[in-house]
């Protein structure tokens, strides 16, 4: 990404205003920058593959910036917001998982997404040293080896989300399909299980209320049915870039948490697999990138 020529001031050093941000402006008559299409990536790059000349110059270029975009965050209203929010429901996690996080050597929006998550976890009350473990498919050499360098373990099997939260486990996912979330619910929605899923992700209400009830029955039929018992808490955008954390939410399920009976019985019952047509496919699956390596060769 090439730097913009008009930055602030009041810039913090190290931090990038690269053409996949828009600025947030409140005067009237002024415009926010346009987003600018990406461009096309080599086919190798959609699995992972990356033809770096100097791996590691790339590797510490990006660590750089992360930790520029970790001071931006933590000196911002919206972070302090946001963990006034998390810190009573996550005070007692005990893993953290993100998923569908994207190319931040190359994405500024993906880069402030994985600076909020280490940021969040550095300020909770978590066990010391815990290390967050990540997966995307779209993951380059770049990606794996920021990650490995600053203590973070990285999953290597696409289980297109379907992990199962055997303790308190917040997942993050940030603006991913919801394909992707409904298939972790599915995989935990079970009463006792259920109550250890913590999600940072799309907000459930906008899910239902921005699409028909037939195509989230067919789509995302998890979602459905985690909106009306989840609890949601929005993370209100007030960042200075207002396409990094836009429409995210905090979701747990206080009743089971807390012990009460108020989930009827019926809400555990037809829980079938979640399947989907292929024209409809939202998330990379597996299939997906076993057909796409098959394809190279």
């Amino acid at each position: 990404m090439r730097a913009s020529s008009n930055k602030s001031a009041k810039e913090p050093p190290g931090v990038e205003i690269t053409d996949d941000f828009k600025l947030v402006v409140t005067k009237k008559g002024q415009h926010r920058r346009k987003t600018r299409a990406p461009l096309k990536k080599p086919l190798h790059s959609a699995i992972g593959g990356e033809s770096d000349t100097k791996p590691g110059l790339c590797r510490d270029t990006v660590i750089s910036q992360l930790h520029a975009a970790e001071t931006d965050l933590l000196q911002s209203g919206y972070f302090a917001e946001c963990l006034e929010i998390a810190e009573p429901i996550l005070s007692n996690v005990q893993q953290i998982v993100c998923l569908g996080l994207g190319k931040f050597s190359e994405c500024s929006i993906a880069r402030y997404q994985l600076a909020f998550l280490r940021c969040l976890r550095d300020k909770l009350p978590l066990p010391a040293g815990l290390a967050a473990q990540f997966f995307d498919p779209l993951f380059g050499r770049t990606e794996v080896e920021v990650l490995q360098t600053l203590g973070e373990t990285v999953l290597t099997e696409n289980v297109e989300g379907k992990y199962s939260a055997d303790c308190r486990t917040l997942f993050y996912l940030p603006h991913c399909p919801k394909q992707l979330v409904n298939n972790l619910l599915w995989k935990n929605w079970q009463r006792q299980q259920i109550a250890n899923l913590v999600l940072i992700c799309n907000s459930f209400a906008s899910v239902v209320n921005n699409h028909p009830h037939r195509l989230l029955s067919r789509n995302a039929g998890y979602i459905l049915r985690a909106a009306d018992v989840f609890k949601e808490f929005p993370l209100r955008n007030t960042f200075r870039f207002s396409d990094i954390f836009n429409d995210t939410s905090l979701h747990y399920l206080a009743s089971v948490s807390t012990g009460k009976e108020e989930v009827p019985a019926t809400l555990w019952e037809n829980c079938e697999e979640p399947t989907y047509e292929e024209d409809d496919l939202e998330l990379v699956s597996q299939q997906l990138i076993e057909r796409l390596v098959v394809d190279l060769n």
